[in-house]
């Protein structure tokens, strides 16, 4: 794990493993006053395709949408306008009760990207392997 309890004098801490950060977040939830939070970089990710749920099919991770957009508080127009084409291109595209990922599945990332508009960026190569997607994610068992 990324994230080990620390005593710092006689205050709770956690201490942060960086060759281990997958950048989740949870360090933050664990200790708000953590000095991540910067205003003026910190900015938005969009991530789809995510599921929890184990109807129909196995639960999915969800992948990198738009590795970065600037905070714009109090609108946000850039991740407005962004949502927005993802959610046109899966109405237009999607079939019915067919859920975002499912349809991303369906006609690969490169079309979705296409279809989007979105860019594509070096950001987007997944090269992280202390977390494998292989990993059993359900209980559904196929034979």
């Amino acid at each position: 794990a990324a994230i080990k309890p620390k005593k710092v004098g006689d205050h709770k801490a956690v201490e942060i493993n960086e060759k281990r950060c997958m950048f989740c977040g949870n360090c933050y939830t664990m200790c708000p006053a953590l000095p991540i939070a910067d205003q003026d970089g910190d900015g938005i990710a969009l991530w789809v395709g995510g599921k929890v749920s184990n109807s129909r099919t196995a639960p999915t991770f969800s992948k990198l949408a738009v590795p970065y957009i600037p905070n714009e508080p109090p609108r946000w127009p850039t991740t407005v306008n962004d949502i927005k084409k993802i959610v046109e291109a899966y109405a237009s595209g999607g079939r019915r009760y067919e859920r975002i990922g499912e349809w991303i599945e369906r006609i690969g990332w490169e079309r979705f990207f296409e279809r989007t508009g979105l860019e594509f960026r070096h950001e987007h190569i997944d090269d992280y392997r202390l977390a494998m997607t292989t990993w059993r994610t359900t209980t559904q068992f196929k034979f």
